[in-house]
C-alpha cells in the first residue's frame, strides 16, 4: 500500500530546516510526501550576509525561487502554498498586521488545508508543536490551523466541495506529529561530541539559557527518531537553495556532518495525536498502523465507520 505523509510548514526555509532529511527518505522510499507552506514569507529579511540585498515589494518572489529549488532538492511529490501573508516575527500578537497570516480568522486558512487533506488523504500528518516550536505568529497559528483542519476534513457533515475540487469523502488523520529540530537530548549530544573533538560548540548559549533558567525545563524526548542521517545531503541542499536565508558558513552547518551522522544520524518528532498505540522511542512514522485498512475505509474515516 501506499504511504502518504504531509508536511504543514508556515514559511519558505521550514521545510528544508525541519524534516527534509525525513521526507527525502521516504520519498525514495515510494511514499508519497507532500508540502503545505502557508505564506510567502514576505516580512523575512535577508539573513545570509553572503547574499544579495533583496528590495521589500520583491522578497516573496525571491522567496517562492528558493523554496521551488529546495522542494527540487528534497523531492516532495506534491505542494501547495497556501497563499498566505507572512505576519513577521511579534512578541505582542496585536503587533502582528491586519491581513497577515496570524490575524486571518482560524476557519479561513484551516478549510483550504481541509481540502487538501481529503484529496491527498495522508496517514500521517507533520505540523509544529502548539506553542510553535518558538514563539513567532505564524508558527503557533500553523499549528492551530493543522489542528483545526484535521478536525474538518474528519466531519462527513462539513461540505469542503468549494476547496477541494468538488466533494470528497471524509478522511481522519491517524497520526499526528510535532517536528522537534532541537530537542535536549541531540542538543547535548552533539555539543559534547563537538568538545570532545577540541571543536567549537554551537550550543554554549543555548545551554547557559537552560541552566540559567532549570525551572523551566521540561521532558522533550522524542516520540520518534527517525534515522535518516542518508539524506543528510538532500537536507543541506534544501536549506543553501534558501540563499537569502541561511549562511553556508552559519549555524546550520556548524558540526560536521561526519560527526552528527556518528552521533545523532536522526530527525526527531513528538507525537500529538495517534489512533494507534505509540511505543516510544518510533523509528518509522508510520509504525502500527494498517494502510492496508485505511485504504479499504477511505471515504468513511471519520463516520463511525471504524
Amino acid at each position: 500500500m501506499i504511504r502518504r505523509l504531509l508536511f504543514v510548514h508556515a514559511h519558505p526555509d521550514d521545510e528544508a530546516s525541519k524534516g527534509a532529511a525525513t521526507a527525502a527518505m521516504y520519498v525514495d522510499q515510494g511514499a508519497e510526501v507532500t508540502l503545505v507552506t502557508c505564506t510567502g514569507g514576505e516580512a523575512g529579511d535577508v539573513l545570509n550576509p553572503k547574499a544579495a540585498a533583496v528590495d521589500r515589494a520583491a522578497m516573496a518572489a525571491v522567496r517562492s525561487r528558493e523554496l521551488a529549488a529546495a522542494v527540487a532538492a528534497i523531492g516532495f511529490t506534491r505542494t501547495y502554498e497556501l497563499g498566505y501573508v507572512d505576519s513577521g516575527y511579534h512578541e505582542d500578537p496585536a503587533d502582528i498586521p491586519a491581513g497577515a497570516f496570524g490575524r486571518t480568522p482560524l476557519d479561513e486558512p484551516s478549510r483550504t488545508l481541509a481540502g487538501i487533506l481529503r484529496r491527498e488523504r495522508p496517514q500521517v500528518v507533520v505540523t509544529y508543536p502548539e506553542d510553535g516550536g518558538y514563539p513567532h505568529p505564524d508558527h503557533i497559528m500553523n499549528h492551530a490551523v493543522t489542528i483545526r483542519a484535521m478536525e474538518l476534513a474528519a466531519d462527513p457533515a462539513v461540505d469542503l466541495s468549494d476547496v477541494s475540487d468538488g466533494e470528497r469523502p471524509s478522511w481522519r488523520v491517524p497520526k499526528v506529529y510535532a517536528s522537534s529540530i532541537f530537542p535536549s537530548e541531540r542538543v547535548l549530544t552533539l555539543h559534547e561530541a563537538m568538545l570532545e573533538y577540541g571543536l567549537e560548540s554551537p550550543y554554549v548559549k543555548w545551554l547557559e539559557r537552560r541552566d540559567e533558567h532549570p525551572d523551566d525545563a521540561v521532558d522533550d524526548a522524542p516520540d520518534a527518531r527517525i534515522p535518516c542521517a542518508d539524506w543528510f545531503p538532500r537536507r543541506d541542499a534544501a536549506l543553501l537553495a534558501h540563499v537569502s536565508q541561511i549562511d553556508p558558513d552559519g549555524g546550520w552547518f556548524q558540526v560536521p556532518r561526519d560527526l552528527e551522522r556518528d552521533r545523532y544520524p536522526y530527525e526527531s518528532y513528538v507525537i500529538l495525536r495517534s489512533d494507534v498505540e505509540v511505543e516510544p522511542p518510533e523509528t518509522d512514522l508510520f509504525a502500527g498502523l494498517d494502510l492496508a485498512a485505511l485504504d479499504d475505509f477511505d471515504g468513511r474515516v471519520g463516520s463511525g465507520a471504524w
